[in-house]
C-alpha cells in the first residue's frame, strides 16, 4: 500500500484508510459480497430463499414472536399482535466457529440489530451514541421492522468415508417498511449476520460506555478519547483484557441477550477470548477465512484459516474470475414480440489450462440461477421516456423473447435497447438498438 495503516482496527466504524480496508476484506467475512461484474450482489455468508421478497401494500402480517429491536437500549422485544410490513425476506445464515473456537449462534445472528439501534438511535451527545454508528446503521433502522429466527436447520458436508462435519443453518425472517421490487437490493439493507462475536461486540461497547475509546474516529475527537483499536493499541489491551477477565468471572451477558445465553456458555465464551488474546496478543476475532497473526508499522501477517466447518468450499466463486459475454446474432420483429438469436460463451477447462469458446445459444449446455444467460431490455417512447423494461431468460427454442404486446404498449413508435449477459456480467455488454412500432 502508499501507505501505513493510520485508521484504528476495530469491525464498527474503523478500518476507513487503504491499507485498513485491505486487512478487513481478509479478516471480516460479509454477508453478501459486491458483484465484481454488475450493481448487484453475490451470496457469501447469508442465502435469500427462492421466493423472497413477498411483498404488496402492507400485507405480509409480522408474528407475534417476531422481534422488534427497542431504539436507545436495544432490547429485543416481540412484535405483539397486528403489526404488518411491506416486505418479507427469509435468509439461511451459514454458521462455521469464530477464530477464538466459539461456534456462532442465533444470539451472534440477532445481537447486530441491538447494536445498531442502542449506538445508532440514541439521541446525540448521550452516552450511548456515536453520530458514526448512527450513520452507518441509518439504513437498517430505517427498513427493519421485525425479525424472527423461523427455524435451525443442518448442513452436512462429507469428505470421504470416515469424515462428516454438520453445522447450524439458521433460517431468518427479516421484515422491511418499504416494498422491495428489487430482492437484490433489499437483501442488502438488513441480512441477520456479524463477521464477529457477540462477546467481542459487547466488550466494545463496555470499552466505550467506560469512556476508554469511541467507535468512531470524530467521536473520538469529540470525547478526546482513543479511537477504539482491537489489535494495536497497548494501553487500551490492558484495559479490555481487565474487562474480560472479569466477564468471565461475572459470566457476563448483555441484557438484550440474557433469554438467548445462559450462564455456562457466556462464561466459556469469555474464556475462550482469553486464550485467543494469550496466543495472538489481540481481540479481533472474525468468522472470516484468514486470521491476524501479527503486525509491525510496515506490515501485516495472516494465517489461513484451515477448517472444514468453512461453508464456503473450492470453486464456489469459479465463475468471476473469467467473466463471459453473450452477443446477438439475429433480431426477428415479431409485432408482438421481438425474438432474439444469440451466441454465448463457454469455458473448456483442461487441468490448469482453459480456452473459451463461442457457441449458438440454442446448442450450448444447460445453465440456470446466476450462470444463466438473460436479456435486459428498455422499451423507450417518443417522448423519451421509459415505457416498459425488464429482463428475461431464454425460451424453450433458444431464443430470447422480449414482449411488445400492444395491451401493454400504446399505438406509436418506440425505440426498444436490448443487451445480453451471462453469469450477470454486465461491464460493457453490446446494445443493440431496434425501432420498433404499435400499430393502432
Amino acid at each position: 500500500m502508499p501507505a501505513r495503516a493510520a485508521a484504528a482496527w476495530n469491525p464498527v466504524t474503523g478500518f476507513t484508510d487503504g491499507a485498513g480496508r485491505l486487512v478487513w476484506a481478509a479478516l471480516g467475512d460479509p454477508a453478501l459480497l459486491p458483484a465484481p461484474q454488475s450493481g448487484r450482489w453475490i451470496s457469501n455468508r447469508v442465502t435469500v430463499a427462492a421466493g423472497s421478497p413477498r411483498a404488496g401494500a402492507g400485507r405480509v402480517e409480522i408474528p407475534d414472536d417476531a422481534l422488534v429491536p427497542e431504539p436507545g437500549t436495544g432490547a429485543l422485544r416481540p412484535a405483539g399482535p397486528g403489526r404488518r410490513a411491506e416486505a418479507l425476506l427469509t435468509y439461511r445464515a451459514l454458521t462455521s466457529p469464530f477464530h477464538d473456537g466459539t461456534r456462532m449462534g442465533v444470539a451472534d445472528v440477532l445481537y447486530p440489530y441491538s447494536f445498531a439501534y442502542r449506538w445508532g438511535a440514541a439521541a446525540e451527545g448521550d452516552a450511548g451514541s456515536d453520530a458514526g454508528v448512527a450513520a452507518g446503521t441509518a439504513p437498517l433502522r430505517e427498513w427493519l421492522a421485525a425479525v424472527r429466527v423461523a427455524d435451525i436447520t443442518t448442513a452436512t458436508r462429507t469428505y470421504g468415508e470416515d469424515l462428516t462435519v454438520t453445522a447450524e443453518v439458521p433460517v431468518v425472517e427479516v421484515y422491511l417498511r418499504h416494498p422491495a421490487p428489487d430482492p437484490e437490493g433489499a437483501a442488502s439493507i438488513a441480512p441477520p449476520w456479524s463477521a464477529v462475536p457477540w462477546h467481542v461486540i459487547a466488550l466494545m461497547e463496555e470499552a466505550v460506555r467506560q469512556g476508554r475509546a469511541a467507535f468512531s474516529e470524530a467521536e473520538a475527537a469529540r470525547r478526546g478519547v482513543t479511537w477504539l483499536d482491537l489489535a494495536r493499541d497497548p494501553t487500551l489491551d490492558a484495559a479490555l483484557a481487565a474487562l474480560v477477565e472479569r466477564f468471565r468471572a461475572e459470566a457476563y451477558v448483555p441484557p438484550a441477550l440474557a433469554p438467548l445465553v445462559g450462564p455456562d456458555e457466556a462464561r466459556a465464551r469469555w474464556a475462550r477470548l482469553q486464550q485467543f488474546h494469550a496466543t495472538y496478543r489481540h481481540f479481533l476475532v472474525t468468522n472470516g477465512p484468514y486470521r491476524l497473526q501479527k503486525w509491525t508499522p510496515d506490515s501485516v501477517t495472516l494465517e489461513v484459516v484451515r477448517d472444514l466447518a468453512y461453508p464456503l468450499g473450492v470453486g464456489g466463486f469459479d465463475r468471476y474470475p473469467l467473466p463471459l459475454k453473450a452477443s446477438v446474432t439475429g433480431i426477428a420483429d415479431r409485432g408482438d414480440r421481438l425474438e432474439i438469436r444469440a451466441d454465448v460463451e463457454q469455458i473448456e477447462k483442461f487441468q490448469r489450462s482453459y480456452q473459451i469458446t463461442r457457441v449458438p445459444l440454442a446448442r450450448a449446455g444447460p445453465a440456470r440461477g446466476p450462470r444463466e444467460p438473460a436479456c435486459r431490455y428498455v422499451v423507450i417512447g417518443g417522448d423519451g421516456s421509459v415505457r416498459a423494461l425488464g429482463a428475461v431468460a431464454p425460451g424453450a427454442a433458444g431464443r430470447f423473447v422480449v414482449p411488445l404486446a400492444r395491451g401493454r404498449l400504446a399505438p406509436g413508435r418506440y425505440t426498444v435497447l436490448v443487451a445480453l449477459s451471462v453469469s450477470d456480467n454486465l461491464v460493457a455488454p453490446e446494445v443493440r438498438v431496434v425501432r420498433h412500432r404499435v400499430r393502432p
